[in-house]
Order: C-alpha cells, then sequence, then structure tokens
C-alpha cells in the first residue's frame, strides 16, 4: 500500500489532458441583397438573379456598382439587356472591349439616353456596372 501511495504523484504527473480543437467559424460570405435592392435607382435597374452586392454607389442618377456571380459575361449582359428592352429602352450602340470581357452599350428611350459598362474583373466572378446618364 505504501508503494501505491509513492506512485500515484507519479502516475498523475505522466497523465495529459486533451482538449479538443476550437472548431473555426465558418467562412463569412455576403448576404443576397435585400427584396426592392437596384443597381441603379433611376432605372430602377435589379440585380443579376443569384448575384451577390459588394458596392453600389449613385450620383446625380449614374451609378457604379460590383457584384459577384459565377455566370460568364454573355448571360450576365443579357439580362440587363432584355430587362432594359422590356421597359421600352433602345440599344443604339454595343461594343465587346478587352478580349470580351468588357461591354459598353448605349440605350435610348426618347429623349433620355445613357451609357452602360459591364466590365468582368478577370476570372474572379466580380463584375462592374457603371451606368452614366
Amino acid at each position: 500500500m505504501r508503494m501505491l501511495v509513492r506512485m500515484v504523484p507519479w502516475l498523475l504527473s505522466a497523465c495529459v489532458v486533451v482538449r479538443p480543437e476550437p472548431t473555426p467559424p465558418p467562412p463569412v460570405r455576403p448576404a443576397p441583397q435585400p427584396t426592392g435592392f437596384v443597381l441603379n435607382v433611376r432605372l430602377g435597374l435589379p440585380p443579376y438573379p443569384g448575384s451577390v452586392a459588394l458596392k453600389r454607389e449613385e450620383r446625380g442618377g449614374s451609378s457604379e456598382a460590383e457584384f459577384e456571380t459565377r455566370d460568364a459575361l454573355e448571360p450576365v449582359y443579357t439580362f440587363f439587356h432584355n430587362w432594359l428592352t422590356s421597359r421600352g429602352w433602345v440599344r443604339t450602340r454595343l461594343e465587346y472591349k478587352s478580349a470580351a470581357t468588357k461591354v459598353e452599350a448605349v440605350y435610348q428611350r426618347g429623349a433620355e439616353r445613357f451609357k452602360l459598362e459591364l466590365d468582368q474583373q478577370g476570372r474572379s466572378g466580380r463584375y462592374k456596372l457603371e451606368i452614366e446618364f
């Protein structure tokens, strides 16, 4: 018994407490835009479906917006073009630039006219949309 009493401190010193690593928090992902969010207030232009808005600035009817989507340039531009033409806007000029990663178009309805620039930021899934009245 005496031997056991002497061994207890030695046995306890050999014990190792293992604590599990804390679970890392999930990555922060921007939330989709709230209902009613628009990329350009003057036009009432809605965001591209399923996209995530990163930035939006308005100044005198013109705007600049940045958003993310996994879709290619063509369907993104087609969405905006179809939305605009369904509201009476007529495209008067269309130009693809920078190896088809940028679209510039001019739209007109009556006396109103604006320039739309849609720029795919590399292959990152980020887009920049500028509307200039």
